[in-house]
């Protein structure tokens, strides 16, 4: 080996004491921040062009001057100065004067600490395994230059919160809940999983070396696993509405209920529910579940990404509208009992054509450079109220209308002695029509923020309460509808023959008596 070791590579290096490894160690978390710009007062200064250098006894770490393309490497780098200057000497001190926050430093501290730390471990773990475990082959004990891994059993995978480290590059540290994990690999021969990196990144035949791979890309998106989870129930939950609301088109179209204005309105309403099912899942899935497995990046804003999220935002829409057709329409039926019937095409006008002139004027807006980026999938604060009147809206005259409804329904049932049981049944079945179940997603849920269990609770029922609309909808309109009974019983009697029909009813008399 000789005399001069570039520490940014993995080169085995037999370190004299405590401290010497401490101030490598810690010299290499200075490298590796190197590549976080924010995290720097004068980035020509520190950059990744520079090199933590081992001398025999010594670190020194090279600064390399981009603009005038000049190396010094005469500071030496030493843990125990460095912090001894934390207290007063911080703007003298070469390395740490350089950091634009004490976020970035403290970063920085961590993790020359916990290398410190790792090493007292492992010489202690070495000597109790050398005298328990002398024979059996495992993956050593090890600091990555991030975090400390204990030995493991051969053909395993050991995984680890990230650390502090990782989340330079976010510039600032996810609550506990949101924090996922590094993973690295144990291999049946009991050693470390290896990855090759080039000498220097900027030249593609500088040759590589050899590093021990630890698996760190989850870190840098936070709350991913979590909120696969949910994504993953909100999946399963709108296939089922999306089955649910298609069974109940094929059902009033088969029986041919679709002259009548009622069973048009609610076709309407089948369709939109489609609709949003069938983008939101397309969404989730193609942008969402390709996001949090690291498949796509939605800062590459592309062009199906954008009109992805367009459409997903317009079928909602015309959710929102047709709901409120249904909500009027019922109204209409109940309270105003003679009058005349409104013309379709005004619910067709409401419930398709004001969705879409409510886009054009937001698609517009988010074509804006200011809010062109992210796949649109980001609210743009106050613009976002374009979009957002029209729902909230449609929710406020709903709430307004079943109200009227449940108050009159109350009326004509009063000479009923259980009428207020009767009129709260039929407000219960009610709600989700008028759609009142969106008041609990008016305002999303971050339980990421708190970490509580009772926020994570909410957020489950948000989704499931809010994926399940057309599960629900289809229901009460098609699956409990007297009408269709009647329609489905005419069928099954010209399926089955009449004998069949009548000795089942027989022996259904015969089991009540």
């Amino acid at each position: 080996m000789s005399n001069v070791v570039d520490l940014h590579t993995n080169e085995d290096i037999n370190f004299k004491s405590l401290d010497n490894f401490t101030d490598a160690m810690c010299a290499r978390c200075y490298w590796y921040m190197a590549g976080v710009p924010d995290a720097w007062r004068n980035d020509t200064i520190v950059n990744l062009e520079m090199r933590p250098i081992w001398w025999p006894n010594t670190v020194r770490m090279c600064f390399v001057n981009i603009e005038k393309r000049h190396a010094n490497c005469d500071y030496e780098f030493n843990y125990t100065k460095i912090v001894n200057d934390l207290d007063h000497n911080i703007d003298t001190n070469i390395f740490l004067r350089q950091f634009r926050s004490k976020f970035y430093m403290n970063l920085f501290l961590d993790c020359c600490s916990d290398a410190r730390i790792c090493c007292r471990k492992q010489l202690a773990i070495a000597a109790r395994e050398a005298v328990t475990r002398p024979h059996l082959k495992r993956c050593p004990a090890k600091w990555d230059g991030w975090m400390c891994w204990d030995s493991a059993a051969p053909d395993t995978v050991q995984r680890q919160t990230c650390p502090g480290m990782s989340h330079a590059v976010l510039g600032y540290t996810p609550t506990d809940c949101s924090k996922e994990k590094a993973v690295k690999h144990c291999l049946s021969n009991g050693t470390w999983a290896v990855k090759w990196l080039l000498n220097n990144e900027n030249d593609p035949k500088s040759g590589y070396y050899e590093d021990e791979d630890t698996i760190y890309n989850r870190c840098s998106r936070p709350e991913t696993t979590k909120r696969q989870q949910i994504n993953q129930v909100s999946n399963g939950i709108l296939f089922l509405s999306l089955i649910t609301s298609l069974i109940g088109i094929i059902i009033f179209i088969v029986y041919k209920q679709y002259h009548v204005l009622r069973v048009q309105i609610h076709l309407n309403f089948f369709c939109s529910i489609i609709l949003t099912c069938t983008f939101t899942l397309l969404f989730n899935y193609l942008i969402r579940e390709s996001f949090y497995d690291l498949r796509f990046n939605v800062n590459e804003n592309t062009k199906w990404c954008r009109a992805l999220t367009i459409l997903m935002k317009f079928s909602r829409l015309t959710n929102y509208c047709w709901m409120l057709n249904e909500g009027a329409y019922l109204h209409r039926m109940i309270v105003v009992t003679f009058a005349d019937e409104r013309r379709p095409v005004f619910y067709y006008l409401f419930g398709w054509v004001a969705p879409l002139l409510v886009m054009i004027p937001y698609v517009i807006v988010h074509s804006l450079e200011s809010y062109d980026k992210d796949c649109w999938t980001q609210p743009m604060l106050y613009p976002e109220l374009i979009w957002d009147i029209l729902p909230l809206c449609c929710i406020f005259l709903n709430a307004v209308l079943l109200l009227n409804v449940i108050r009159v329904l109350i009326m004509k049932l009063r000479s009923s002695p259980d009428h207020f049981r009767a009129g709260l049944r039929a407000s219960l079945i009610l709600l989700p029509v008028f759609g009142i179940q969106y008041t609990f997603y008016v305002v999303d849920v971050d339980p990421f923020n708190t970490c509580s269990t009772g926020m994570f609770v909410a957020k489950y029922i948000q989704t499931i309460i809010e994926a399940l609309q057309g599960t629900i909808v289809t229901t009460i309109f098609c699956f409990l509808n007297g009408e269709v009974h009647s329609h489905i019983k005419r069928t099954v009697r010209k399926i089955i023959p009449r004998g069949s029909v009548m000795v089942t009813e027989q022996q259904d008399i015969e089991k009540s008596t």
